[in-house]
């Protein structure tokens, strides 16, 4: 049998390959040509099919389809474990209010190219930046050099504040105001600039039309986003319903619950990605099951913030449902990336009805996909799409997963499970725990050095 040549074969793999159709092969091997995957199975069916001059052997361990995070303040990234709230004015200058609000081309280069390293380091591909980097065009030209993909919008993207000027007075320092006026025209313009990346089908950066929400845009503007996306083909997103304050608030204001609110403007759709949904109704639920938006959920925020309980953690019950659940983490200040898979299933069995054990792991990889909207391309293992493939290591037995064919292992502890190798678009972009496209010791020196450099230029 004459076999079909190829860029490269992952081989002896413990292939999780996010599809629930075909959801595992031990021991399987991926074939891969053009960035694309061509084959995926037992690895004696691929390899009777298929040879290739560059074999990558994943030694038994774990492989799996790039995790998706939808939900990532990349700026926050360098002061993970800060000594202050992202939700608190600190009694110094320096705090997260300020930082965010005070960076440059280069400070944002330096962040991002870190925040690519760390998220490869935990089996992530891509990440999702909610609307708050300023400087986007270095954030995207960082993330190309370093081969990662991102999402990237507008920053601070409203035209309404008086809200949140009422609930969160702390997170609107002047600065930040005069960067990010609530001006309609300005965030309209930007968006325009930040989707124009998607002419080219082969970007690792690519832009979507978000909202900062939470009651900082008019209906008008909401209504100007969701057409915008639906001409270009590109996500609508906002934070929604992230606590009960502003659920009062917007109630107050429009006199709708946020998921009726969003039916009226037209953006409750697949085409729409909502992100927290922590507060909901009936009337939320069922509007929510009959037009089946995304929703990007943060169970380590609902836990930390005391949101989930009181109110009732519905994920389970959407999901279960039909609806497409991602996981985020918000702000990696005070939560390590990567615990939301474990969180979910911990919140959910305790104030809501249990996720299955696997769900987790398709939260991060086909849901999240979907949530993005790339889940013709990304996600899943499957022949047809972009070949972003992670391997991890496998150090000792809790590496290895055992008497489970779905993923739970995955679900449970990928950010305790180290990443050895990681493809994207067929390209190895970390091998051996390590960047190869860059210096990885260069990028984080020269982050730590822009952070310093920020505190002090604040401090004075």
């Amino acid at each position: 049998m004459h076999k079909k040549t190829v860029d490269t074969l992952v081989v002896n793999g413990d292939i999780f390959t996010g599809d629930r159709d075909q959801p595992h092969y031990r021991p399987g091997a991926i074939a891969i040509k053009d960035s694309v995957i061509v084959g995926v199975g037992p690895e004696s069916e691929i390899l009777s099919s298929y040879e290739s001059t560059q074999k990558v052997d994943a030694r038994g361990a774990l492989v799996h389809p790039g995790f998706i995070e939808t939900h990532l303040h990349m700026t926050a990234m360098a002061y993970h474990g800060a000594p202050f709230s992202p939700q608190s004015t600190a009694s110094t200058k320096v705090n997260y209010s300020t930082l965010k609000s005070a960076t440059n081309p280069t400070i944002t280069a330096a962040y991002t190219a870190a925040a690519a390293c760390s998220m490869l380091q935990r089996g992530f591909t891509l990440f999702f930046e909610a609307g708050t980097v300023f400087e986007t065009d270095a954030f995207a030209e960082s993330m190309t050099k370093c081969g990662v993909r991102a999402m990237v919008s507008a920053p601070f993207a409203w035209d309404d504040l008086s809200t949140y000027e009422e609930v969160w007075p702390h997170m609107l320092p002047d600065a930040l105001k005069n960067r990010a006026p609530a001006d309609g025209r300005r965030v309209i313009d930007q968006w325009k600039h930040e989707i124009a990346r998607n002419k080219d089908e082969n970007a690792l950066v690519r832009g979507f039309v978000g909202l900062y929400g939470e009651a900082t845009a008019t209906d008008e503007l909401t209504r100007e986003a969701v057409k915008l996306a639906a001409d270009s083909k590109a996500i609508f997103w906002q934070h929604q319903s992230f606590n009960a304050e502003f659920d009062v608030e917007e109630k107050k204001k429009w006199g709708d619950t946020g998921a009726v609110r969003m039916d009226r403007l037209g953006a409750l759709n697949p085409n729409t990605t909502l992100a927290h949904m922590n507060v909901l109704y009936e009337k939320d639920i069922e509007l929510i099951l009959l037009k089946k938006p995304g929703l990007s959920w943060c169970p380590n925020n609902a836990l930390g913030y005391r949101i989930t309980p009181p109110n009732k953690c519905w994920f389970p019950y959407l999901y279960k449902n039909g609806v497409s659940v991602s996981l985020g983490v918000d702000t990696t200040i005070i939560h390590p990336i990567g615990i939301a898979g474990l969180l979910s299933l911990y919140l959910s069995a305790s104030f809501g009805e249990r996720l299955n054990d696997a769900d987790p792991f398709y939260m991060q990889t086909i849901d999240a996909a979907n949530n993005v909207g790339l889940g013709d391309r990304l996600g899943s293992l499957t022949v047809g799409k972009r070949a972003d493939v992670v391997i991890r290591e496998a150090r000792d037995i809790t590496h290895l997963s055992w008497r489970d064919d779905t993923g739970i292992l995955l679900s449970l502890s990928s950010s305790m499970i180290p990443v050895d190798t990681v493809m994207i678009d067929g390209r190895i972009v970390m091998e051996k725990g390590r960047l190869t496209t860059m210096d990885q010791d260069a990028i984080l020196a020269e982050a730590m050095r822009q952070r310093d450099l920020l505190a002090a230029s604040l401090s004075t």
